[in-house]
């Protein structure tokens, strides 16, 4: 019996999942480019990857910012809602102990104005929790994935967050892991980092 189940999963993955890639790739390239990777990139939760590190750094009161379908164990879920989003969030500052995102700040396309947002919620020494596409994954580039706005990068990552932030960096994966992603781990330095908006500045 069993394996004729697994007979029938792998039919219906050759027949509708592998089908279903090839018909939402607009081009060969995108379409190949998808087909380097190993399938189970493109499906189910990547948070699975990092779930114990995070534990490990993520304790107390705290958000998943992008949750989707698989949030972070003890987290408030924040999904992109028109009164609460990556951009702003329903809390106090200097609020909650940490604040968790696992391949979520590729899709925004003001990255830096959401990490702004997180910092002024997050207490002093509270952890911003991080987990990105690694940009050597050709597969991630917003070329062939249109849904992704820009390509992470792990050292621009530590560098602005060290100097325009503040933040100390405490851990962090310069190169990709199984899941071509990587890991920045970063504890906020100094009350409300919050970036001004436009509008601020506009005022000021």
């Amino acid at each position: 019996m069993n394996i004729f189940r697994s007979l029938a999963f792998d039919l219906r993955f050759i027949l509708f999942e592998r089908l279903k890639l090839r018909a939402s790739a607009d081009s060969y390239a995108k379409h190949r480019s998808r087909l380097l990777y190993p399938d189970y990139l493109k499906f189910g939760a990547a948070l699975e990857a990092v779930r114990p590190l995070a534990g490990k750094y993520c304790r107390g009161r705290g958000l998943d910012v992008g949750a989707g379908r698989w949030p972070l164990a003890g987290s408030r879920a924040i999904e992109d809602a028109a009164d609460e989003n990556a951009y702003v969030l329903k809390e106090s500052d200097e609020s909650l102990d940490y604040v968790f995102s696992s391949h979520t700040l590729e899709h925004l396309e003001r990255p830096w104005d959401a990490i702004g947002e997180w910092s002024r919620v997050l207490r002093h020494r509270g952890v911003l929790f991080m987990y990105l596409p690694h940009p050597a994954c050709e597969m991630w580039n917003p070329k062939y994935l249109p849904f992704h706005r820009w390509c992470p990068d792990p050292v621009v990552l530590e560098t602005r967050l060290s100097q325009e932030f503040g933040y100390e960096i405490i851990y962090i994966t310069y190169l990709p892991d199984a899941f071509f992603s990587f890991v920045v781990v970063a504890q906020k330095n100094r009350p409300d980092q919050r970036r001004p908006s436009a509008t601020e500045v506009r005022k000021n």
